[in-house]
């Protein structure tokens, strides 16, 4: 399983490349605790954009950190693009099943012909080319026995669907995925169905649900008539008929399907169905038969034919084309081998994930889909649509260590947000414009800004009301009204908010990165001298998007205040999490002073850069405003932090000075006070227990070491371990004590008693508990 101490940067997430609001190019970008995977890359057969959008993926990471290529199955709307983004992905580990990997070869040689394009020689010998080297690459591994890379367990379960099919398990630190590929529940034919591991139980599930959409009263007829809508009804009982009659008549029916696969239900339903009807395969369909008999599968009959001369009529002829002269014309791809919508409804419902989000399907809003269903059915799931290019944050398991300082600080925060809008008599609309303007560029940053407006409308705005025009205008408030910056800040945030996260967590690691990010959240630009609003777009993204940390009770907080008050609300994260793991910051005073001088410096360059220009003087006045404005907010921010850096240094002198006062106390210098004061009190509470009558002289010396005891108690000296404890111990479970005995051997196990206890003073350590090893007692 994955390392517990291992290290993630960036927020969690998955990306549809293509095939989300689509059937065709199936690709999802997925990347959890730093692990970089590419879940399936297929190709559309009819449009004129073959491939998936795959440089989508280079606003986030290169190709060459991809960890993970995962092939679900073999079907050209799942592998089409698979040499295309390989030779990208040259880092990337190709993996799939032995029968997947089989077909792949077969599937993208025959690429030009299904996707109905014309292609010259030259282009052919490539993919052959590039076929052989993608073959070459893939590793193949059994369904239902987990691998472990890099940090993450990844498990096969079998799909049904094809041969070869699996759904793909991903475990890793903080998150259990489970991508469904197209699956079916029922066997058919050569195929079983669908097996789940045991006590599977994933948190987000990427479900393939390519005919979910449907009338209100169609979904109603499923849900109440489950096995009339089940796999297990006969989907070939009409082609039987229909053959049956065309055979009696003695004509010839050519019998055809254009996916490959798909040919080893046909040629089982033959051997079934017509067992002493002669059968003749083209070229292409008996090297589709041959493949699948090299594979294990019964796929030839007795009444197979080499070919159909010196054969009556009444005979079968299978192949990839729509027609053959002299013969009836039956498609044999008229069925579906997906789950049914009631049987998909049930698998979501069966392993019951926080997040579903649907792939694989068509959207129509005049039909009712999954996403409804399940909403009305089982509230606890969310259930969404995913739509292609889309960035979908993923929650974690598992809530953050520490995640009651983050909520303790936001509860203290929302009382004063609530206070400020009843002081102001209601939200003031540039915060509320801003926050809505912030949270479009951080969910939408390649969309147009009217597309983007019109997606966070409904999902950030209540009762309020904010025009396009107001939309627009704090765009260029907040300085996000280009993709280059709404990128950036985007980039800025996110990693801020995953250092946060780790810092939760108690890694201290991110503490200190989280520290770092709380330096500087208001840069300028480097061209235009603008500044960011880093701050106030990492708390709107915390409060409203981020999945383990959004709250929409601290929405206040969002459109209360500016950018200064957000900057202080990181700052006082950092400050509390760095204090609950005893780590000092290494900002001064005087490093803020520095700062805040370079800053007004820099505000005056610019303006004199803007009185020299040609720009109107309105222009120039209007520049001038926007620019001491953005100063001014940004030069109090400086001051509160200047004034909290004071703070904090004063608080930190006076914790140094008492944590060396004590030490100085406990040394052997001063007789170890706090160890003898410890077993003086002790000593006393045992002989009054035993009832033991203390002598009249010695009575205000005991006074006196009560007295001391509760002083050095009040001052928050704390025992870290108990005088006399006794524990069995091997050398490790002894970091943090000092150790007084012979040395350990190897695992070797010893029973040590505690003889000094150690002492602290709140997170500092004044002096390490000393533990001494048990002497074997006489005769023993």
């Amino acid at each position: 399983m994955p390392n517990e101490e291992s290290e993630y940067s960036m927020n969690d997430y998955f990306i549809p490349l293509g095939g989300a609001d689509e059937i065709g190019a199936s690709s999802y970008f997925l990347s959890v605790d730093g692990i970089n995977i590419l879940l399936d890359c297929g190709a559309r057969l009819k449009e004129n954009e073959l491939f998936p959008d795959y440089e989508r993926i280079l606003q986030e990471i290169d190709y060459s950190e991809i960890d993970f290529i995962l092939i679900s199955h073999a079907h050209f709307d799942h592998i089409g693009s698979l040499a295309s983004i390989a030779a990208r992905a040259e880092n990337a580990e190709i993996i799939t099943t032995q029968d997947t990997k089989t077909l792949i070869s077969m599937q993208l040689l025959d690429l030009g012909r299904v996707s109905n394009h014309k292609e010259s020689e030259r282009i052919v010998n490539e993919r052959l080319r590039q076929t052989q080297l993608i073959i070459s690459r893939i590793h193949t591994q059994p369904v239902m026995r987990p691998i472990e890379r890099k940090d993450c367990r990844i498990t096969f379960m079998p799909a049904g669907h094809m041969p070869g099919a699996v759904m793909i398990y991903i475990e890793s630190r903080h998150h259990s995925v489970l991508y469904s590929g197209d699956f079916s529940i029922h066997s058919m034919f050569g195929v079983n169905g669908m097996r789940l591991l045991t006590g599977i139980a994933p948190d987000t599930l990427l479900l393939n649900a390519p005919n979910t959409y449907m009338a209100p009263e169609a979904w109603t007829e499923q849900i109440e008539n489950p096995e009339k809508f089940s796999g297990e009804h006969n989907n070939y009982a009409w082609l039987v008929s229909f053959l049956t009659g065309r055979l009696q008549k003695k004509q010839n029916i050519y019998l055809y399907s254009r996916s490959i696969p798909r040919h080893l239900d046909l040629f089982y339903f033959l051997r079934s169905a017509f067992p002493e009807v002669p059968v003749v395969l083209e070229p292409k369909s008996r090297s589709v038969a041959d493949k699948l008999s090299d594979m294990g599968y019964f796929v030839y009959g007795t009444s197979f034919r080499e070919t159909p001369s010196g054969l009556e009529d009444g005979y079968i002829v299978v192949g990839q084309n729509s027609t053959r002269e002299n013969c009836v014309p039956v498609s044999f791809d008229c069925y579906s081998l997906h789950a049914t919508p009631v049987e998909t409804l049930h698998l979501v419902q069966r392993i019951c994930p926080h997040n579903v989000f649907l792939l694989h399907v068509k959207p129509d809003n005049m039909q009712k889909s999954l996403v409804d269903v399940l909403g009305e059915t089982n509230p606890d799931i969310t259930a969404r649509q995913a739509v292609n290019g889309t960035k979908y944050y993923i929650r974690r398991k598992k809530t953050m260590k520490h995640i009651d300082i983050f909520q303790r600080i936001m509860d203290n925060e929302l009382a004063r947000a609530r206070e400020e809008i009843e002081r102001k008599h209601g939200a003031s609309a540039q915060f509320l414009a801003e926050r809505t303007a912030i949270c479009g560029s951080i969910l939408y940053p390649n969309m147009h800004p009217r597309d983007a407006y019109q997606n966070v409308k409904d999902l950030f705005l209540k009762k309020e009301t904010i025009s396009y025009s107001d939309y627009i205008t704090a765009l260029g408030n907040v300085n996000l009204d280009t993709v280059d910056r709404r990128l950036y800040l985007l980039h800025r945030v996110e990693q801020g908010i995953a250092w946060l996260k780790q810092a939760l967590d108690g890694d201290t690691n991110g503490i200190e990165k989280f520290a770092d990010f709380t330096e500087n959240l208001s840069p300028r630009e480097a061209n235009t001298h603008r500044l960011i609003f880093i701050g106030k777009c990492a708390v709107i993204f915390a409060i409203c998007i981020d999945p383990d940390l959004k709250n929409e009770k601290y929405l206040p907080i969002c459109i209360a205040f500016g950018a200064p008050y957000c900057n202080r609300l990181l700052r006082n994260l950092r400050n509390c999490l760095m204090k609950e793991y005893g780590i000092r910051r290494k900002r001064s005073a005087q490093d803020v002073l520095s700062k805040t001088k370079e800053m007004l410096d820099e505000a005056s360059k610019v303006t004199e850069a803007a009185e020299s220009s040609s720009k109107s003087e309105i222009e120039k006045l209007q520049f001038e405003n926007n620019n001491y404005k953005s100063s001014l907010e940004a030069a109090q921010s400086m001051f509160d932090e200047l004034w909290e850096t004071l703070d904090e240094n004063a608080e930190e002198a006076k914790r140094t000075a008492i944590l060396s006062f004590y030490s100085m106390m406990n040394s052997e210098k001063y007789g170890n006070l706090l160890d003898s004061v410890e077993f003086v009190e002790k000593t006393l509470a045992e002989l009054k227990a035993q009832k033991f009558k203390t002598p009249a002289q010695l009575k205000s010396l005991t006074i006196v070491f009560r007295q001391l005891a509760r002083f050095i108690k009040d001052c928050g000296i704390k025992p870290i371990d108990t005088t006399g404890r006794e524990f069995t111990a091997c050398a490790d479970d002894l970091d943090g004590y000092e150790y007084i005995g012979n040395s350990y051997a190897n695992e070797e196990e010893r029973t040590v008693i505690v003889e000094h206890p150690g002492w602290k003073f709140e997170n500092m350590v004044i002096s390490k508990p000393v533990v001494r090893e048990k002497e074997e007692e006489e005769g023993v």
